[in-house]
């Protein structure tokens, strides 16, 4: 059983919640640079790596937990700023506003399953793929404790967030992975973290599928650990803008990457800023809950933001599937790794 210590609240930063409706397809990116000259990473903890202007931008994230703590990380430490970029996030409700925002302008980068990107250029919607900071399913399974091993399931219901969402892919994907028939598994879907929690803890359903921390505090109630997804393949943390805005403002998604390669190794390296960026993001004050997230998560963060081609193309092999339609014959359109692969080369 995991006990819950009293600690200090996490630190907080600005946050820009919701988005707009789908809007005219915005290509501007807040304050401009008063110079085009953009460095290499040189470390998270180096000095200011461009002598331009900050430049604004937001970038908009789908989920609230430990998986994106490297936007929190670049915020609250600094980083973001040390590569030229004065940095807000936007929270999303949901997955699937996404691409609304995106197109409306209300983000300039956002992260999240890249299902949504995947099904998005499907349906005629120009975007790209231009990082990937999670290359795994960053869920874990809790449950009563008469569910011993997934093959329990079998007859039970399990608490998702949404449809299409990363728990509705990744209940899937552990069926599948155990041969178990989707079908014998009851879905409940309860269109948030918090909702999942509480559709556990009041029997309506037997399991939630979520990231850590939040489901691992059901661990204080009695529930028990069924399963462990960080071992299935998964692009749910790919970064997407729209092909107009890379485009337009190569400087910009330059800085970003520059920045995000040195954010991912800070991650690894500084352990006790990450754990306070998790307990910002998750609200969760607990720093042994958000300790364990972060331990979690070691395995789930890339080690850099080059894109796997593999992972898109299972991700427009999904969205495929669902839409009845064929997958493009190359994906690799779709993906703008030069950001990265400037950055990674760079850096060493």
């Amino acid at each position: 059983m995991i006990r819950i210590p009293k600690s200090k609240s996490a630190r907080k930063i600005p946050v820009i919640s919701g988005v707009l409706g789908v809007a005219m397809l915005a290509t501007a990116c807040g304050s401009s640079s008063s110079s085009t000259t953009t460095t290499a990473p040189a470390g998270a903890g180096a000095t200011t790596t461009t002598s331009s202007a900050p430049i604004s931008i937001t970038i908009g994230d789908t989920a609230i937990g430990a998986g994106y703590a490297d936007i929190y990380v670049g915020i609250m430490d600094g980083i973001y700023k040390k590569y030229g970029l004065n940095v807000k996030l936007a929270k999303l409700n949901t997955s699937s506003q996404l691409v609304p925002a995106l197109v409306g302008g209300s983000v300039q980068i956002g992260v999240g399953v890249a299902d949504d990107t995947a099904a998005a250029i499907m349906k005629g919607i120009p975007l790209k793929f231009i990082g990937l900071s999670e290359g795994s399913y960053n869920l874990e399974m809790w449950g009563d404790a008469s569910i011993k091993s997934v093959s329990d399931l079998v007859g039970k219901k399990v608490a998702l967030s949404a449809p299409d969402s990363e728990s509705d892919f990744g209940l899937t994907a552990l069926l599948q992975k155990n041969n178990i028939p989707e079908s014998s598994v009851q879905r409940v879907y309860t269109g948030s973290i918090p909702g999942m929690v509480s559709a556990l803890e009041s029997g309506s359903a037997n399991a939630l599928l979520t990231q850590p921390p939040q489901g691992t505090s059901t661990g204080a109630k009695g529930y028990v650990k069924i399963a462990d997804l960080s071992n299935l393949p998964f692009a749910v943390g790919s970064y997407t803008v729209t092909a107009a805005y890379a485009k337009a403002h190569p400087e910009v998604l330059q800085r970003w990457a520059n920045a995000e390669t040195a954010i991912l190794a800070y991650l690894r390296s500084n352990p006790t800023a990450t754990i306070a960026a998790i307990q910002a993001d998750s609200g969760i004050t607990d720093a042994t809950l958000a300790k364990y997230a972060y331990n979690f998560f070691l395995n789930v963060w890339t080690k850099t933001p080059t894109v796997q081609t593999s992972l898109i193309q299972a991700a427009f092999n999904r969205a495929a599937l669902k839409a009845k339609k064929t997958a493009p014959a190359d994906i690799t359109q779709y993906i703008d790794n030069s950001f990265a692969q400037n950055a990674v080369n760079a850096a060493g």
